[in-house]
């Protein structure tokens, strides 16, 4: 008898321990405030200017912040209304944490050769602060835009 009583307290135990701990990662996850929207960029008549983590960024006035809650990889990604959430290849600005960041050409701005019109013609990215700023869009002068932008 005390053997089983003992078995009940240790998954008892267990179950306390493992709620407390996702309770602690969704309270964290929650916690986590994304970008900031600062306001109106001061150059540039028709963007916004975002900080995150130390780093400043001027984006279109309409783009809004991505909820990425139900994609497998969770970053900060601002984007124009109505972008596919989990679609990385879409239109966007988005903040990688630099140590991680393993690009297969340099930075700056680049022309997208795909034939697949999902696909944004330009994007590029910069290194600001602890992130690598990457942004994509139709437009190269919205993508040099917000490239030019980060620091």
């Amino acid at each position: 008898m005390p053997t089983r009583r003992r078995t009940r307290l240790s998954l008892f135990g267990t179950a306390v321990a493992v709620l407390f701990a996702a309770g602690l990662g969704l309270s964290a996850m929650q916690d986590d405030p994304g970008a900031e929207l600062i306001g109106d960029a001061a150059n540039a008549p028709g963007w916004k200017t975002l900080a995150y983590e130390g780093v400043k960024v001027d984006i279109p006035a309409d783009w809004e912040r991505v909820d990425m809650g139900g994609c497998e990889f969770r970053f900060e990604r601002w984007a124009p209304p109505k972008t596919p959430p989990c679609d990385p290849d879409a239109e966007g600005v988005a903040f990688y944490g630099s140590a991680t960041f393993d690009p297969n050409v340099g930075p700056g701005v680049v022309q997208n050769d795909s034939a697949d019109p999902q696909i944004p013609d330009w994007e590029g990215y910069v290194y600001a602060g602890d992130y690598a700023v990457h942004a994509s869009a139709n437009d190269r002068a919205v993508t040099e835009g917000i490239l030019n932008s980060a620091r």
